[in-house]
């Protein structure tokens, strides 16, 4: 696989930054800072950079990272390039700023990890350099596992030009930690048509750890699965130009409380579930299982809007959910052989509320017998103990909303018991009613348009 070339590591800031005494930029494990040479490019002061002060040291990451190396919060970090971490694990502290040129992205390769380990005061922020940030700034985040697929030989990465592979027989592969970490204004098009997505995952296997993460503001998807398969929980996906949510390729794991806000005029699917584009009977079949997860589409202004896209054969739950606003079908069911799995008890909804969609709020298409009617009889059947009730959400603004319900709203209390390796919820929704401490209104989260 061809790789970039090594250049340089170089330090921006104009003023000349130091070592502390006795720090030669090693820490105990033997891992590195970021560096020039021998010269340590932190700045010493415990202090975390302020990615709006033009003057904060900043570090051009021009080469690929083939050795362990820690990112400082006391720098801001720019991606110069498609950077990709080699048979290395990457440390990013709590706090620290990476910003991406055009064109940039970082890769975490199949022998490598990303550790992206941030707290709720000290995120992890993936942002444009551009002072006017808009999609497409730059690339976005991708990492490439070694669990499996259902391809039947290893995958090539979308977006690339030389496209490096992912897929193997690690279930338990890791691909990293991604803890309070947010993804923006990224997607940038290596091609017409080829964008990345704001957070790409590839074949990551059971080890990895994703919690509390936003997609914001991306020109393709906001996030996506392919293959491999690990739990997931408190993600967000807001303004996404594409799918929300993409999981396809034999995906496999649980997901529990995600918010997906759709602009009001652009974007897709809030969750598109495929199993495999060539081969609809490919196995494992992607099968996620998502509870406690709150869509709010884009209304009567957007476009493609939809709530669930269960296509290609796939399997899926979801479970204690609320999708309203979206401009067309709140769940559609394409291709006869996702006819087949729902029939067969493969696909199921549970304890859902649906309302407030387009005029049309369950479809079918592509060969499907099924109508729409045929469609959300067998959805009721199926354990949907409410439709075209409001759930009580306060404010679905674009930019402001407000997604946790008052106490006596009817989401609460209207879950239903959930499959074992979820927290217990009695509440429809990503938010619990009537909260004094909503998760989705952190101060680590952007919503700005």
């Amino acid at each position: 696989m061809k790789k970039f070339p090594l250049l340089t590591i170089s330090l921006l800031s104009s003023a000349l930054v130091l070592p502390a005494c006795g720090d030669d930029g090693n820490s105990d494990d033997g891992s590195t800072t970021a560096e020039t040479g021998d010269a340590d490019t932190s700045t010493g002061s415990g202090e975390c950079a302020d990615p709006t002060d033009p003057n904060a040291p900043k570090v051009a990451v021009d080469a690929n990272v083939d050795a362990d190396t820690t990112w400082s919060c006391e720098n801001i970090y720019i991606l110069d390039g498609q950077i990709f971490v080699n048979g290395a694990t990457l440390t990013i502290e709590p706090g620290t700023t990476v910003k991406g040129l055009g064109g940039s992205a970082l890769v975490i390769e199949k022998d490598a990890m990303l550790m992206a380990d941030g707290t709720a005061d000290a995120p992890i922020v993936f942002t444009s350099n551009s002072t006017s940030p808009a999609r497409g700034d730059w690339g976005g985040l991708v990492l490439l596992g070694d669990a499996p697929t259902n391809l039947g030989a290893p995958g090539n990465a979308e977006g690339f030009v030389n496209a490096p592979t992912y897929g193997g027989d690690d279930a338990a592969h890791n691909c990293g930690t991604l803890r309070y970490v947010r993804v923006e204004y990224a997607g940038f098009a290596i091609s017409e048509g080829n964008e990345l997505n704001g957070i790409t995952f590839y074949a990551c296997g059971s080890g990895t750890t994703v919690s509390y993460v936003q997609s914001h503001m991306g020109q393709d998807d906001g996030m996506e699965w392919f293959g491999g398969g690990f739990d997931a929980d408190h993600l967000i996906s807001t303004g996404a130009a594409d799918d929300s949510f993409d999981i396809d390729q034999g995906f496999g794991g649980n997901f529990q409380f995600l918010f997906v806000h759709q602009d009001p005029t652009i974007g897709d699917n809030c969750f598109e579930i495929s199993n495999q584009g060539d081969d609809f009977a490919a196995t494992p079949r992607t099968a996620p299982i998502v509870a406690n997860a709150t869509c709010v589409g884009s209304g009567s202004g957007g476009d493609k809007s939809k709530g669930i896209t269960y296509k290609e054969g796939t399997n899926g739950q979801t479970w204690n959910s609320i999708i309203t606003n979206t401009t067309n079908e709140a769940v559609l069911l394409t291709h006869p052989e996702t006819q087949a799995e729902a029939m067969a008890g493969n696909l199921a909804f549970a304890g859902d509320f649906i309302y407030g969609n387009g005029e049309t709020a369950f479809n079918t298409g592509s060969s499907a017998t099924w109508t729409g009617a045929d469609l959300q009889a067998w959805i009721e059947s199926a354990g949907m103990n409410v439709l075209d009730t409001d759930a009580g959400l306060p404010s679905a603004a674009w930019g402001s909303p407000n997604i946790a319900p008052a106490a006596d709203s009817a989401a609460a209390g209207a879950g239903q018991t959930l499959p074992s390796g979820f927290t217990a919820t009695d509440y429809a929704g990503a938010v619990e009613p009537g909260t004094s401490d909503d998760w989705t209104q952190a101060a680590w989260i952007n919503y700005t348009p």
